[in-house]
């Protein structure tokens, strides 16, 4: 279809919606009382990263109703989220439109929701996502797409700009100025249980808890070499005092393992063994993460436990890393542009890390107390919710 047809089309669909549909979805209104977030890109640190525009939205809009269509690893992130009151799964609309539709809709139905606006944001600009908010009829959209004609109020993703920042722009579509907020992973007591037995079955003696991340999510080059990996166990083990956790998926398992061993068997993997908010107090329990530019580092950022980041100086730091925190040490080689074969981040050296994580403890010594709040301020009492 040619560019010429294909928005000649998508017009002809404008404008029979506004034909059907009439002032529900021409009248855009600041300060809505009820807002619909579509979430179907799920990398992990995009669900994390899209965290911040819920709390944001509730702060502005308290009486407002906020509800989030979501999948799998979503629903997962957001299940004791407060600042959501409906948390809705439905099948993957990029790839069953029709399903994901009837579902939202079926939903929706269901709960009485009527929602007078539609947002997206900068992870999901997919078309169909777009033509979800369309065909399930919910007011106005607005915010990042790949078809800004489908939308009444679109977003065009700034990149001088942090994802966290271009997501919190959705503010200005309601009528509110944008303000930092940073990204949160809510855990249940149920959570905490699980993963302080976790923690007590690999620190019995109660040193301070170090969580390892040596695994990436399998996208562009971000591993780090073997060992590099075992001198800053060995030395966090020998000389600091630390018991290690190594957390990752269940796919992660040999290469955890083969790291381990690397390190003279010091440690414990939990690969596989936790959901992601299990995950979330786990790290809030423990006293420092070291941890590469992937998933797991963006929930420890979300529960805001001190960490050692070994960043890609191939990726602008901007977008992804959790820059300006006096808690969080980013390690990365000069910016370059291209990726060289068999690139493992090959600037940052064991010592770099060795001396960061010193200076990390340092600053923010392992004691219950600072367990204790990150617990409390992650905490929630939201029970999970059904998401037929």
């Amino acid at each position: 279809m040619t560019k010429t047809i294909r928005d000649l089309s998508v017009n002809a669909v404008m404008a029979s919606e506004r034909l059907i549909r009439g002032r529900r979805v021409t009248a855009i209104a600041n300060n809505p009382g009820s807002v619909l977030i579509l979430e179907y890109r799920l990398p992990l640190g995009c669900c994390v990263h899209l965290t911040p525009v819920y709390e944001a939205i509730k702060e502005a809009l308290p009486s407002a109703t906020l509800t989030v269509a979501t999948r799998g690893l979503g629903a997962a992130v957001l299940r004791h989220n407060p600042f959501i009151d409906h948390l809705i799964e439905t099948p993957d609309p990029v790839g069953n439109l029709r399903s994901a539709t009837t579902s939202l809709i079926k939903s929706l139905g269901r709960r009485n929701i009527h929602p007078d606006c539609c947002l997206t944001g900068a992870s999901d600009q997919r078309t169909r996502i777009a033509l979800l908010g369309l065909l399930a009829g919910v007011g106005w959209r607005g915010g990042f797409t790949q078809s800004p004609q489908l939308y009444q109020r679109p977003l065009h993703y700034q990149h001088d700009r942090s994802l966290i920042a271009n997501n919190l722009e959705l503010l200005s579509l309601l009528g509110h100025a944008p303000h930092h907020v940073e990204p949160r992973v809510f855990f249940s007591p149920a959570d905490i249980a699980a993963a302080s037995l976790h923690a007590r079955t690999a620190n019995p003696d109660g040193k301070p808890l170090l969580v390892m991340v040596t695994q990436n999510s399998g996208g562009q080059s971000t591993g780090w070499h073997i060992d590099r990996f075992a001198k800053v166990i060995r030395h966090a083990h020998d000389v600091l005092g630390c018991a290690i956790l190594y957390a990752g998926t269940a796919s992660d398992f040999s290469a955890i393992e083969q790291i381990r061993r690397a390190a003279g068997d010091i440690g414990t993997s939990l690969a596989g063994q936790t959901s992601v908010t299990e995950l979330a107090a786990l790290l809030a329990l423990s006293d420092a993460v070291v941890s590469l530019d992937t998933g797991t580092m963006h929930v420890g950022r979300a529960v805001g436990t001190p960490m050692v980041v070994i960043g890609p100086s191939w990726q602008r730091p901007i977008e992804w890393l959790p820059l300006g925190l006096p808690h969080v040490r980013i390690l990365r080689g000069p910016n370059r542009n291209d990726i060289p074969k068999n690139y493992r981040l090959d600037e940052v050296q064991a010592d770099d890390v060795i001396s960061a994580l010193e200076d990390l403890l340092a600053v923010y010594p392992p004691n219950p107390t600072s367990r204790t709040n990150r617990l409390e301020a992650s905490t929630s009492t939201t029970n999970d919710r059904p998401t037929p």
